[in-house]
């Protein structure tokens, strides 16, 4: 007879970058000690980025890039190009596990799950949403008085965030201490009742990068700077004149610091579910979407344009009750294969997927890729092990980037006008993935009747543009 069916929990990080985990970049004990004991895929990769096509790959084991579903998005925010819920047509592994008598669960601060124009929570029977993240204003500023402010005019953005956070008093208060505490209590109420799921998605370390005041200082010390620098020095622009070199190591050492108290709650957590015999019996993977830029090419932020590691390599270790110590598989690896080798780890059948099964132990693990495609936007990067070209997708007078990643791991020199037969051959590759030549033309069209910024909005309108659309007022036509 078959023996009891094994648990699973996924916990992704949002932005945490490959390097916080893998090299020096941040302290953190605790990912180290799950690590020891856990099968760490060092090569893994965003597929369709950023945060909500990167979980719709994820939840699905169907790429999200590229943007071939013509979903409505009206009232959608961020609007961007592959930015919208989760086709019909397609399964989730929530839904998956329900149907295989699982108890399913949800514990997030990602407020874009759970946005009326998304339906990230289909198959999960609960949920738990921690309100106030980045730009969901749980609340609206009021003055002494009781009378509206005009801080409540601020629904998105720093001031937003800042106010849903102003009764902050102790670590337990933070976003990323309040979505693994939920987390550990739901494990800790359902380890009988197995089997189960749980999805738990923390947004930090995304910035506002704002961890307790210690965290950052054991990094690089304050020194009397506001720690609110940071939303104005994200995105700095070339024109714009460069930070001071202390505040450039300050603004690093608050998202060194974000990831190391991150690290410490996430400690806290796997302590609990050890305690309450979760390890046992329950297969629990560590995973994040996304990384991004601390400097590295003189900014801060993220972008589709950068598509370089620091941005688009990610972090995936699985650790199983079965076995013990640490494997590191260095076959290319996206979030796309998550579902299918979750789905195989738990014995449960699935149609056909566009990811693959790439549990390695045990049996055949099936043939390495030898290149992948990340889009990001109206960008697209085609890496190998020797190369990565960097395309616009939707404009073909954009200068395309080619790098030599043995000569040039930085990704400094562009050398694609002195190898045209590489940029060929990379091009062949993105488009046999679109199936048609360059220019794309990507059945979403983010933009119709919204855009969440005029600067969202001209951008949205430039890249249609290229794609041969005409719009009137703020609508495509």
């Amino acid at each position: 007879m078959p023996g009891p069916r094994l648990n699973l929990i996924v916990l992704c990080f949002d932005t945490l970058r490959r390097d916080a985990l893998a090299a020096d970049l941040a302290r953190t004990p605790n990912f180290d000690r799950f690590a020891e004991d856990a099968v760490v895929f060092t090569n893994a990769w965003g597929e369709g980025l950023p945060t909500i096509p990167f979980r719709r790959a994820a939840h699905t084991g169907m790429r999200s890039y590229p943007w071939r579903h013509n979903i409505g998005d009206r009232g959608s925010q961020p609007n961007l190009l592959g930015w919208h819920a989760v086709p019909e047509s397609q399964t989730t592994l929530s839904e998956y596990l329900y149907g295989r008598g699982y108890a399913t669960g949800l514990v997030s601060d990602v407020w874009h799950l759970f946005k009326p124009s998304m339906n990230f929570t289909r198959g999960f029977v609960s949920w738990d949403f921690i309100r106030g993240q980045e730009g969901d204003t749980r609340t609206l500023a009021t003055d002494s008085l009781g009378e509206r402010s005009a801080f409540a005019g601020r629904r998105i953005g720093p001031a937003s965030y800042l106010y849903q956070t102003r009764d902050r008093s102790r670590d337990e208060d933070y976003f990323a201490a309040r979505v693994l505490d939920s987390a550990a209590e739901w494990v800790e109420g359902n380890q009988g009742n197995s089997p189960y799921f749980l999805w738990v998605d923390s947004f930090t370390p995304h910035e506002f990068w704002d961890p307790p005041t210690r965290f950052a200082d054991a990094y690089h010390p304050g020194e009397g700077r506001s720690d609110h620098i940071v939303p104005q020095m994200l995105n700095r622009g070339a024109n714009r004149p460069e930070p001071d070199p202390a505040d450039i190591a300050r603004t690093k050492a608050l998202y060194q610091g974000y990831v190391t108290f991150t690290d410490e709650r996430f400690g806290r957590f796997f302590d609990r579910i050890a305690k309450a015999g979760a390890l046992r019996d329950t297969v629990v993977v560590v995973l994040s979407d996304h990384g991004t830029e601390l400097w590295d090419k003189g900014q801060f932020g993220k972008s589709g344009a950068r598509p370089h590691p620091y941005n688009t390599q990610i972090n995936w270790m699985i650790r199983h009750p079965d076995r013990r110590g640490r494997l590191d598989v260095g076959g290319f690896v996206q979030n796309h294969d998550l579902v299918p080798t979750l789905l195989g780890l738990l014995d449960v059948p699935h149609r056909p997927l566009d990811g693959r099964d790439v549990w390695p132990v045990g049996r055949a693990a099936q043939p390495a890729r030898d290149h992948i495609v990340i889009g990001w936007e109206a960008w697209a990067c085609v890496r190998d092990r020797h190369h990565s070209l960097i395309v616009h997708t939707l404009d073909p007078s954009v200068e395309k980037r080619l790098y030599d990643l043995e000569a040039d791991p930085a990704e400094e020199h562009n050398i694609a006008a002195d190898h045209p037969q590489i940029v060929a051959a990379k091009l062949a590759q993105l488009e046999g993935l679109l199936g048609e030549p360059l220019p794309a033309h990507y059945l979403h069209r983010p933009g119709r009747g919204f855009a969440a910024t005029p600067g969202g909005l001209r951008e949205i309108r430039r890249q249609r543009a290229a794609a041969g659309e005409r719009w009137e007022g703020s609508n495509l036509v």
